[in-house]
């Protein structure tokens, strides 16, 4: 197994020139989601200011909605030609092509003169991004030495906590400001991580394993040796690597798998598409999507109607989002995948429970400032739960679905995320406005039928290589089991 072959390191990653080089190149992906979290955020505190209000003319219900989903039409819009752009062009440049196309989104958002172009600039968002966070964690599972990839993936998620917290201090620095600029500068400023990320591209290696698909298998050994075996052509992770990454990719060239029908051909690939589909309606439809981007309309309702109050609620979630998910993602190789999707779903369902005891009180007691922030408490406390498998489901999907599927995997894992958002982002300031407190009733109900799934149908992957995992699913798979006698699952034990 890749954890026998991964050679002791006696110092810390940085005192290693080859890794340190490449994990500072990495970021370039890494802080892809910063502009997710930066955004949901950023949506929160401008509902919050008065001038973005009285710009806009107040929206509600369906054309709130519109104003949230704006990037989800975009995300749903640049799926259909994410997979193929990675095939073709390799995971680095569609993440610079991503980058370009969301500046000139955050250019149409900060400048925007009309409703009609604000929710323009946010499609544009929306599109780019998509692009960048389809090819950004495949980029770093398949590039990051596979000591840390795992953490890796799950710093790169919760860097959407850091956008949420860079963006809600931002719109509380600005809403003293005079005028549209109040929110004009918070939306600008979505575009640093952007540029960030285009310049970085230019420098980071292309990933080995698409390099040895299209027949470059040179430049994918160089890689790995400068930045993987630190130079010793004689490293034993290094000849695994080679040797998996090509017996791999060999193997399912001959299978065809490059065919989307692929993902309904055997029992194993059946079993994963379940999981790639569901994974991003599941880590989306647990609640956090009514705070994330309606918790001006949530705190009215339970009696903090303060500006500055609410502006520094938004500040202090996101920094306790911040902190729970830098912190989990340094326990996903310790904790392995499944406790920490199954506590996480827990906690989320008991603290929601919780909220929706305390937002049942008649509205006169809700104004009390006891069960007022007795139920903000509440939400600091699902948003810690929360944090427990939201680092990790990008790498989870990458572990899941084999390499010629994986960018097509990604993509259908953000169908999911799309699609759930974008029915979170018209229902939820609806159900609140139409049922108040039986609404968080729903979603007590969709997390227990998310760990329902999540128990019976995701396997664990802990410590497995990319190309190991897959004979998790493929040890269960009968056609295999007949042709094979069964060698396959007893090699991954």
């Amino acid at each position: 197994m890749l954890k026998d072959i991964i050679p002791a390191r006696h110092r810390l990653w940085w005192h290693y020139s080859g890794l340190r080089t490449l994990n500072l190149l990495l970021l370039c992906a890494v802080v892809t989601d910063i502009t997710n979290g930066y955004d949901g955020s950023m949506l929160n505190g401008l509902q919050i200011l008065p001038e973005w209000r009285k710009f806009f003319g107040n929206p509600t219900g369906s054309r709130l909605g519109s104003i949230s989903n704006g990037i989800r039409y975009g995300e749903l819009g640049a799926l259909f030609i994410s997979a193929p752009l990675i095939q073709r062009l390799g995971r680095r440049k569609p993440i610079a092509i991503g980058s370009a196309i969301l500046l000139v989104g955050v250019i149409l958002q900060t400048a925007a003169q009309n409703y009609g172009m604000f929710v323009a600039g946010r499609f544009l968002i929306g599109f780019g991004n998509t692009i960048q966070t389809t090819a950004c964690p495949i980029l770093i599972s398949e590039l990051s030495h596979p000591s840390q990839r795992t953490q890796m993936v799950g710093i790169m998620n919760s860097t959407g906590a850091l956008g949420s917290l860079i963006a809600a201090w931002v719109t509380f620095g600005t809403a003293s400001v005079v005028g549209s600029w109040s929110w004009r500068l918070p939306s600008a400023l979505q575009a640093v991580s952007s540029l960030f990320q285009m310049i970085l591209c230019i420098f980071v290696p292309e990933s080995p394993r698409w390099l040895i698909e299209h027949n470059r298998t040179s430049e994918a050994h160089q890689i790995l040796l400068k930045y993987h075996a630190e130079g010793d052509d004689n490293s034993s992770l290094l000849a695994f690597e080679m040797s998996e990454i090509e017996k791999t990719i060999k193997e399912e060239k001959i299978q065809s798998t490059t065919s989307w029908k692929e993902w309904i051909r055997t029992h194993a690939n059946r079993h994963r598409l379940f999981i790639v589909v569901t994974a991003g309606f599941i880590i989306q439809w647990c609640g956090n999507a009514v705070l994330s981007n309606y918790l001006h309309l949530i705190l009215v309702q339970i009696g903090i109607t303060s500006n500055k109050t609410q502006l520094l609620i938004n500040g202090g979630i996101s920094l306790n989002s911040f902190f729970w998910g830098n912190f989990f993602s340094l326990f996903v190789n310790r904790m392995g995948r499944r406790p920490l999707w199954l506590i996480g779903m827990t906690g989320m369902c008991f603290s929601l429970i919780v909220i929706t005891i305390l937002t049942s009180f008649p509205a006169r007691e809700k104004a009390s400032s006891a069960l007022g922030w007795s139920t903000v408490a509440m939400w600091f406390v699902f948003g810690a739960f929360y944090k427990m498998p939201a680092p990790m489901v990008n790498s989870y999907i990458a572990e899941v679905a084999p390499y010629n599927l994986r960018a097509k995997a990604f993509v259908i894992f953000g169908f999911g995320d799309a699609l759930s958002n974008l029915f979170s982002g018209y229902v939820n300031p609806i159900g609140l406005a139409a049922i108040g407190w039986k609404y968080w009733i729903v979603w007590v109900c969709i997390l227990v039928s998310n760990f329902i799934i999540i128990y019976f149908f995701y396997p664990e992957t802990k410590n497995l290589s990319l190309e190991e995992t897959s004979r998790v699913f493929e040890r269960v798979t009968p056609d295999l089991e007949k042709t094979e006698g069964g060698e396959a699952g007893r090699e991954s034990k």
